[in-house]
């Protein structure tokens, strides 16, 4: 199977690090309310014991709308959102001021890099709901996917879950017709993996992100190399109704 390189894959998260920075607030803005897809998340998210705190973990945070959704949903939880972007993570930090059932805290750190959560000093089995919305395709390159779902395993309490969900923007032809030539990067086709692609920004601003369809067949596979066991996938969200794909994630034998 192709891999990328060292190279190409630092060429394109130095390329979703500018775009962030570049559409924090027009990202802000059009990410108000909870996705549609949430809503069908409820029978899977955990419960914590008789007088305790569900302990949950936001994987790119953004600006902090899960944790608003949480509160919607009157989740009495420790919440702890980590992203990379700092503009971001300031509007989540103003976004989730005064919520009743959710104590959020928010930390920087660009999940792309090695041990970030050993340097954050999070402790193994420490989560027991985990979210990783709309992240792993922005992660250029399967083993730096592998990589992040791993770490992410390992900071998953034993009766823990994991949710993630990915864009299938390749089902839509109103974003292939958008995609954008390797060249905007600094790159060629030959650079990067079947999958990959290249999408404009042009809400407020303009600019141009990396993303990589990850379909059940990679999530399944990713499962299988972290050894994560897949409860179930469905499709939510956009115009067409299907274009995000959100998969369940436990641990193998778990009820």
């Amino acid at each position: 199977m192709k891999t990328m390189s060292g190279a190409s894959q630092q060429k394109l998260l130095e390329l979703n690090r500018a775009f962030y920075a570049t559409v924090a607030q027009a990202f802000d803005h059009t990410r108000g309310g909870p996705a549609v897809g949430w809503a069908q998340l409820a029978p899977y998210l955990p419960s914590p014991e008789p007088g305790a705190r569900l302990r949950v973990l936001d994987a790119g945070c953004g600006n902090g709308r899960f944790a608003r959704f949480l509160e919607q949903e009157a989740i009495d939880c420790d919440y702890l959102g980590i992203d990379g972007a700092d503009a971001l993570l300031a509007r989540a930090a103003t976004n989730t001021t005064g919520l009743a059932s959710v104590r959020c805290r928010f930390v920087q750190a660009d999940l792309s890099y090695p041990a970030w959560a050993a340097q954050l000093g999070l402790p193994a089995h420490s989560f027991d709901l985990i979210v990783c919305l709309a992240v792993l395709h922005h992660l250029p390159g399967l083993a730096l996917r592998q990589k992040l779902l791993a770490e992410l395993a390992s900071l998953l309490a034993p009766d823990g879950v994991l949710i993630l969900s990915n864009w299938q923007f390749l089902t839509s032809a109103r974003f292939t017709e958008k995609l954008i030539d390797w060249e905007r990067a600094g790159l060629c086709a030959a650079d990067v993996e079947p999958g990959d692609a290249l999408l404009p920004w042009r809400q407020g601003v303009e600019a141009v992100r990396y993303v990589h369809q990850i379909d059940e067949a990679e999530v399944n596979r990713l499962a299988t190399l972290t050894g994560l066991a897949v409860r179930g996938h469905y499709y939510a969200d956009g115009k067409e109704g299907n274009l995000n794909l959100y998969t369940i994630l436990t641990r193998p034998g778990q009820n």
